[in-house]
């Protein structure tokens, strides 16, 4: 679940120097060496120096990250050991700081959104989540240390966010005015995991494609990896070409998109093979089943559902979740972060009762699921939530059930679901990105600016009620949409370019 720069968010972000409250704050080189001399709490300061820019290659990269203002870069460790690096800019801070997510159990500095932190003037942080990047087995690092278990469900990110603040305080004399939290997949996780457990670390906070209760997401994966094995690779993309074929037009517009997969009623049964027909045109009858179990997603021996299905349409995207990397992510939370044992085989996964006994175990610290956001609202909190509709490794039917559970548990009793809906977006709003893989990629409009959205919200009460999302080939951009907040979807005027965001509109679906 390695994430490409969160929804490309910062694909088309502003190079601007944010003023809030018509100050910027600057600080001196001298002072930033100073840092290194910090006592914090259980934490060390490894280095504090000074990056001129406008260029910085990272350690152990082999690329440059460029057009980076000066910046005192701070390298610190948390015990056990949380490692975290925070950039402060030198100049024209805008009195701000960007806390940014992981993806998988990666165990890694994210460099590069530091960088698009750092270009907005954020003082920004990234954490390695409190251990190293193992292979190739992803989640060794946990055996025998339930205490890096912990970090990585919740502590790393909370305890990065109270030590950066606390540098940011003293290095500019003034404690951050506004604080947000932008990631996607691990990073949607930790996001929302920020809003549950700590509802005042952060202002505002974009999730993406979260990679939350990571129990049940995991035992879908495996569920989803093993029923894949059995379809022909070359088949996800005619399969895709079938359920287009049958329901794309029906929002309006025949444009390789669907608004809302959930409409569409396509039947694997529908291209299975027929006596004489060649079967690499077809789905044999072993085909159709795993299809089906795809669509239905993980359930116990009893039908109960462990972890939703996939939405149609996104089957060409499949091939990514059939490969080793997604199992070897998904076992390793059940045989390292939950049992401890490396013996465990996912071949021979129990889903009545390796679920239910990893949960007892670990699901406190890892599921991360309460719908109770209540002080997250009451503190002021603003929540982008959003997630591609083609995201073949985290389903956006998760995402959504979330989104409508966390609407009713808020609402008072007997509340119709669309009053719930309508009711929780004084504060959360979730934006269902059509044909947009995982955290980015795919034919749908992938590249758009949530952080400027979000900033618009808790700075100046103006709430999303679209944003503009583009799509580009080869560097150029050929598509732009509206994105719109669930349960709205993006509805083509009948007239106009189809390939640009004023010939539509949000509306009911």
């Amino acid at each position: 679940m390695t994430p490409r720069t969160p929804g490309r968010l910062c694909g088309a972000l502003l190079a601007l120097t944010v003023v809030y409250a018509g100050a910027a704050w600057s600080a001196a080189t001298s002072d930033c060496a100073g840092l290194a001399k910090l006592s914090l709490k259980d934490t060390s300061i490894v280095a504090a120096e000074t990056v001129d820019g406008p260029s910085f290659t990272p350690p152990g990269a082999s690329a440059a990250l460029n057009d980076l203002p000066a910046f005192c870069r701070v390298s610190a460790v948390i015990k056990p050991q949380v490692r975290f690096e925070l950039w402060l800019p030198l100049a024209d801070w805008n009195g701000k700081f960007q806390g940014t997510g992981n993806g998988g159990y990666n165990g890694s500095i994210v460099y590069n959104a530091l960088a698009a932190g750092l270009r907005r003037h954020y003082a920004t942080s990234s954490t390695d989540m409190g251990h190293t990047a193992t292979t190739p087995d992803p989640g060794s690092w946990a055996i025998n240390h339930p205490e890096l278990v912990i970090d990585q469900g919740y502590r790393a990110q909370h305890e990065t966010a109270v030590r950066s603040k606390e540098i940011v305080r003293r290095f500019y004399g003034q404690a951050p005015t506004r604080s947000y939290f932008v990631g996607c997949s691990s990073g949607g996780w930790q996001g929302l995991t920020e809003a549950q457990r700590y509802p005042r670390e952060y202002d505002g906070i974009i999730a993406g494609a979260p990679a939350f209760e990571v129990i049940h997401l995991h035992a879908g994966t495996l569920w989803t990896h093993a029923w894949l094995q059995k379809i022909a690779t070359p088949k996800f993309r005619m399969v895709t070409d079938a359920v287009l074929q049958k329901c794309d037009a029906r929002d309006g517009l025949k444009d390789g998109l669907l608004q809302d997969p959930r409409t569409c009623d396509f039947a694997p049964s529908e291209i299975a093979c027929k006596a004489g027909q060649d079967a690499a045109a077809c789905l044999t009858p072993q085909e159709v089943t795993a299809l089906e179990k795809v669509y239905q997603g993980a359930r116990t021996s009893g039908g109960e559902e462990i972890y939703p299905g996939w939405p149609r349409g996104m089957e060409y995207a499949m091939p990514l979740m059939a490969g080793s990397l997604p199992e070897a992510l998904a076992a390793s939370t059940f045989k390292d972060l939950a049992f401890a044992d490396p013996n465990w085989n996912s071949l021979t996964i129990d889903y009545d009762r390796d679920v239910r006994r990893a949960d007892d175990k670990v699901g406190a610290t890892l599921n991360n699921y309460s719908t109770d956001l209540r002080d997250f609202r009451h503190s002021g909190g603003k929540l982008i939530l959003w997630h591609g509709w083609d995201d073949p490794l985290i389903s956006p039917l998760h995402t959504l059930r979330y989104y409508q559970k966390t609407a009713a548990y808020l609402a008072p009793s007997n509340t119709p679901p669309e009053d719930a809906v309508a009711a929780l977006q004084d504060f959360m709003r979730l934006f269902l990105a059509p044909g947009v893989n995982h955290c980015g990629g795919g034919p749908g409009p992938d590249t758009f600016d949530a952080l400027t959205a979000l900033e618009q919200w808790v700075e100046h009460g103006k709430a999303p009620d679209a944003i503009i999302a583009s799509h580009s080939t080869k560097g150029v951009i050929d598509r732009t949409r509206p994105l719109c907040p669930y349960p709205q979807v993006a509805v083509y005027l009948g007239s106009g370019d189809p390939n640009r965001a004023e010939s539509f509109s949000c509306g009911s679906p």
